[in-house]
C-alpha cells in the first residue's frame, strides 16, 4: 500500500466502550459497566485512511491502540528492505504494547489496510486503567502469551514447511478471525497478493501460482482479490503435509 502521511482527523463523537460491538472480544470484556463508562474519557479516537501509517518502528512508543473498525497490519522491514507482516489486527484487538514497558521504541510498523477507526490511550492513562481494573492486566498477559505461541509456530513453519504448506496455513489462520457468519461458501479472505506473500514469507509470484493450484484443486475460489475458502479440511491436509508424510512413513 502507498504510505500516507496526512494527519488523521479526530472522531468528535467518541465510541462508547460500554456499547462497543467489539467489547466481548476485547480485553475490556466483563469489566464492570461503571468502569467502562469512564474509559470514554481516557482515550482519543482517530480515523486512518487506507494505506495510512499509524506508527513506525524506531519511533518512541507513546501509548496503546485499540482497533474499533477496519483492519491494520503490523510489519517489519528486513535487511533487504522486504516487508514481513508480523500480525493482522482485527477490531477489538490491542496493539502497540511496547508503550506499557517504559520509554521504548516501536519495533514494528502499523498501517491501515482499509479505512480504520482507532482508539488511543496514552501509556500513563492505560497503566492507570490497569491498576484500577486488574482484570485487564490478566487479559493482556493471556493475549501476549497467545502472540508468543503464534510467533513460535510461525518460526517453526518458516524453518520446516514448504511455501505451499505455509500458504494453506496462513489462509486457515486468517479464516479463524472471520466475524461474518453469512459467508455460505466458506470464509472469505480479502487481502492483496503482496500482503499475503509478505505473511507467508515468499515471493508474490509464487503465492499467485500456488493460489491457482489451490483453485484447480477446488480448495478455494477466487473473485478479484477475494479468496473464498471452500474446503477447510483439504487446506488443513495441505498445511500439515510434512507431518502427515512423516506419520505415514513411520507407520509403514
Amino acid at each position: 500500500l502507498p504510505i500516507s502521511t496526512k494527519r488523521s482527523p479526530m472522531i468528535r463523537e467518541l465510541p462508547e466502550c460500554l456499547t462497543c460491538h467489539n467489547l466481548q472480544r476485547s480485553c475490556f470484556a466483563n469489566v464492570l459497566p461503571d468502569y467502562l463508562s469512564e474509559l470514554k474519557y481516557e482515550k482519543a479516537c482517530s480515523m486512518y485512511k487506507k494505506g495510512q501509517v499509524i506508527f513506525q518502528e524506531d519511533n518512541r512508543a507513546l501509548g496503546v491502540y485499540c482497533l474499533y473498525s477496519g483492519n491494520v497490519k503490523l510489519y517489519k522491514y528486513g535487511p533487504d528492505g522486504r516487508e514481513q507482516i508480523v500480525r493482522m489486527v482485527q477490531p477489538g484487538d490491542l496493539f502497540g504494547y511496547r508503550a506499557l514497558v517504559g520509554s521504548r521504541l516501536y519495533c514494528i510498523n502499523a498501517q491501515a489496510l482499509n479505512d480504520a477507526a482507532v482508539c488511543f490511550f496514552t501509556a500513563e492513562n492505560f497503566l492507570q486503567i490497569t491498576r484500577k481494573i486488574p482484570e485487564i492486566t490478566h487479559k493482556i498477559i493471556i493475549a501476549l502469551s497467545d502472540l508468543l505461541e503464534d510467533t513460535e509456530n510461525q518460526l517453526t513453519s518458516l524453518a520446516q514447511k514448504s511455501v505451499r504448506e505455509r500458504l494453506a496455513e496462513t489462509l486457515l489462520r486468517l479464516s479463524e478471525r472471520q466475524d461474518d457468519p453469512l459467508h455460505t461458501a466458506g470464509p472469505v479472505i480479502n487481502l492483496s497478493r503482496e500482503d499475503l506473500a509478505n505473511m507467508v514469507g515468499s515471493a508474490t509470484e509464487t503465492v499467485i501460482r500456488l493460489l491457482s493450484e489451490f483453485r484447480e484443486e477446488k480448495l478455494i475460489a477466487i473473485a478479484g482479490r477475494k479468496i473464498h475458502l471452500l474446503d477447510i479440511s483439504g487446506l488443513q491436509r495441505v498445511a500439515h503435509a510434512h507431518v502427515n508424510g512423516f506419520l505415514k512413513a513411520f507407520e509403514g
